[in-house]
């Protein structure tokens, strides 16, 4: 008992720095646990941003492929969407299929074969 009361205030010290350690150790838990799930849906939202990426340059390229050409401007989108895709971390699938587009011609087949003349008078 008379060690209590020799040493209360650093006995009472302690406990109030046990109970602040205490309480900043379950907000740092908090804060963590919001960190990790902020970045699970970071992830998600990645992955579905890809996804959506892959559906549309699949689509565009069929579609151009059908036609025997692709417009300007959808090989404009095309080059911006697989610039995007690969900084989320596409795979090669759709590389391939990139370089298939850059391959199809910017116009209808039956307008290459005219000269210029006939393509201004339309």
């Amino acid at each position: 008992m008379e060690y209590i009361q020799t040493h209360i205030g650093t006995t009472v010290s302690l406990l109030i720095q046990s109970g602040l350690l205490g309480i900043l150790w379950k907000m740092y838990g908090k804060y963590r646990a919001e960190i990790d799930e902020r970045n699970k849906q970071g992830i998600a939202r990645d992955d579905a941003i890809r996804s959506l990426l892959r559906t549309e340059i699949i689509s565009i390229y069929h579609k151009s492929e059908e036609k025997g050409f692709i417009p300007i401007y959808n090989l404009e989108n095309i080059m911006d969407m697989y610039r995007s895709y690969k900084a989320l971390g596409g795979n090669g699938a759709i590389t391939e299929i990139y370089n298939k587009v850059l391959q199809l011609p910017q116009n209808p087949p039956d307008m290459e074969n005219r000269g210029c003349n006939k393509c201004l008078e339309k």
